[in-house]
């Protein structure tokens, strides 16, 4: 069955967008998760126009202080449950059945709703297992944000004046 594309970037970012650094001018992008709650994945603005031909959310993973935010979406009659951070690892580092089927994908600095590449390696279970952080040790996607912005060069965000 053909579907009509339809445009959804931003559809998500209503009232959250307030108080939130524009991202327009940088190299990351932020998809929102959630028209309920102000949850959001941080992505590089090469995949943005990618991923947004889905509609995105937010799953809970994880029991009780263990529960972890990721991105993902459902797909075919039984609604699978598709995480972008694996669509983002797949598509930037593909790899056969074999390797896709004892691999996951590592968030290296522990926070789940950060899927920049630089952010992302293939891991084994046990390995990942090693590596995670509990809730609340890895950092805040405001604060790694913070970081990234600090980093850009000078005059990043000023506009282009047209005389």
């Amino acid at each position: 069955m053909l579907q009509a594309q339809i445009n959804i970037i931003g559809a998500r970012a209503v009232e959250f967008e307030r108080g939130l650094p524009d991202l327009t001018l940088t190299p990351w992008r932020r998809v929102w998760l959630s028209s309920r709650e102000p949850v959001w994945t941080l992505v590089d603005a090469e995949d943005f126009h990618w991923l947004m031909q889905w509609q995105w959310n937010v799953w809970h993973g994880g029991r009780g202080k263990e529960c972890f935010l990721y991105a993902k979406r459902n797909t075919g009659p039984r609604r699978d449950t598709v995480r972008m951070h694996r669509e983002l690892q797949i598509r930037s580092d593909p790899r056969d059945d074999a390797f896709l089927g004892r691999h996951v994908v590592d968030h290296i600095n522990g926070q789940t709703l950060d899927n920049r590449k630089a952010n992302r390696r293939w891991s084994t279970q046990r390995d990942n297992i090693i590596n995670r952080r509990c809730r609340g040790e890895a950092p805040s996607l405001d604060n790694i944000l913070s970081g990234l912005l600090a980093g850009l060069p000078a005059g990043q965000f000023e506009e282009i004046p047209f005389d």
